[in-house]
């Protein structure tokens, strides 16, 4: 991204540009730490590279300086009566530091938990490169839970092991009263209560679960939540 900010007089200063870098530091990394030091392009005069203090080490986000006569004079502005700030940033820089983003090449990644990331400037959740195990359950629960209360359900009973847990997806949500007779007979649901059909996704970040693991934690999250007398347990 380029940035020039063009004044309609001969005097815009050094102290111009420190408050236009401030401004930018601020709205890229709010409250970061910054320094700049000399450098030279053919565009400016009196160029500075911007660093910020990231994690404990200084790393560039952007260059800027004045903007050197020969070239307003080439876009037809007299330096006698125009002057100006130049500055070039790196969006994709810009970006994972202020994400907290480890790799360049997450930018570009097709993979939905990682292109879903990009569409804020929340702080980046790690993604596990390592395979997912997928085991949906239907489970009969009273009508009043919801994903909230069944998520903390969930959390609470697996208690360390809930770290392996990506997502808990609820693909279907059906009333005692809409299911046909053979499913309630079979469920054993009751008025007030509801069939719900849950995807569970479990991935964890340093080792690939076994299908005996994945099936340990599908019954035990069964078994959690699972308010019908009928189990169903692999």
């Amino acid at each position: 991204m380029d940035l020039w900010r063009i004044c309609s007089s001969p005097d815009m200063t050094d102290d111009d540009m420190l408050a236009m870098i401030g401004c930018l530091v601020e709205a890229v990394l709010p409250g970061a730490k910054w320094m700049t030091t000399d450098v030279t392009h053919p565009y400016t005069v009196g160029g500075r590279q911007i660093d910020v203090l990231h994690d404990g080490r200084w790393l560039e986000l952007a260059e800027c300086g004045r903007i050197h006569p020969g070239v307003l004079r080439e876009a037809g502005l007299d330096p006698e009566q125009w002057s100006g700030l130049a500055l070039g940033m790196g969006l994709e820089r810009a970006l994972m530091l202020r994400k907290g983003i480890p790799d360049i090449r997450y930018l570009r990644a097709d993979n939905p938990r990682i292109a879903n990331q990009m569409l804020d400037l929340e702080p980046w959740r790690h993604v596990s490169p390592l395979p997912a195990i997928r085991r949906d359950i239907s489970v009969v629960l009273s009508a009043v839970e919801d994903e909230e209360t069944l998520g903390d359900k969930i959390r609470t009973t697996l208690g360390d092991d809930a770290k392996v847990i990506e997502s808990v997806d609820i693909l279907s949500h059906t009333t005692h009263e809409s299911l046909p007779q053979s499913a309630r007979t079979c469920l054993g649901t009751q008025a007030g209560q509801v069939n719900v059909l849950l995807r569970i996704v479990l991935r964890p970040v340093d080792r690939t679960l076994t299908s005996d693991e994945a099936n340990v934690i599908r019954n035990t999250i069964y078994q959690a939540v699972h308010d019908g007398p009928v189990l169903e347990l692999i």
